[in-house]
């Protein structure tokens, strides 16, 4: 997938969090029960999470942000790479909480950079909501994960 603009940053992040739902489920069957509760768990939020993006594809100040878009890719190439959980190392907690929060953090970069970027108030608004819906993503996985390990 090519991202220039906006709209395909949207697209980009659906994609995202359908592809982090999609790995959980291909390493479910190699984990040991606990685990596959956990996994479990991120499969259905990384799910939710795509679906609440799906509302967010409207933003003004198009031209200004897509410039911003294709900028970011451009320096970032790696981002258009969807790194799957490696399946041929020791699977366990700690190596799926590291991967999750890692994979997450370059969404969250990516809405940052264009945060601080938008020029309009709406603009910024926008991108607000959708940066603390990632921040509040990956914090709400990251506790329940916590709380999971301590069972």
């Amino acid at each position: 997938m090519q991202v220039k603009t906006i709209q395909q940053v949207y697209d980009w992040t659906v994609l995202f969090h359908t592809q982090m739902a999609a790995n959980f489920y291909s390493v479910k069957g190699i984990l040991d029960e606990h685990n596959q509760m956990l996994v479990e768990y991120y499969l259905n939020y990384e799910k939710k999470l795509a679906e609440d993006l799906v509302g967010f594809k409207a933003i003004t100040e198009i031209n200004t942000l897509d410039t911003y878009c294709y900028e970011y890719f451009a320096e970032n190439p790696e981002l258009l790479t969807f790194n799957d959980l490696n399946k041929d190392k020791q699977v366990d907690e700690q190596v799926i909480q590291a991967y999750l929060s890692g994979q997450h953090q370059k969404v969250i970069d990516l809405y940052e950079y264009l945060l601080a970027r938008a020029e309009t108030e709406h603009g910024k608004e926008k991108l607000q909501q959708l940066l603390e819906l990632e921040q509040q993503g990956i914090k709400q996985m990251m506790q329940s994960s916590n709380r999971h390990m301590d069972m």
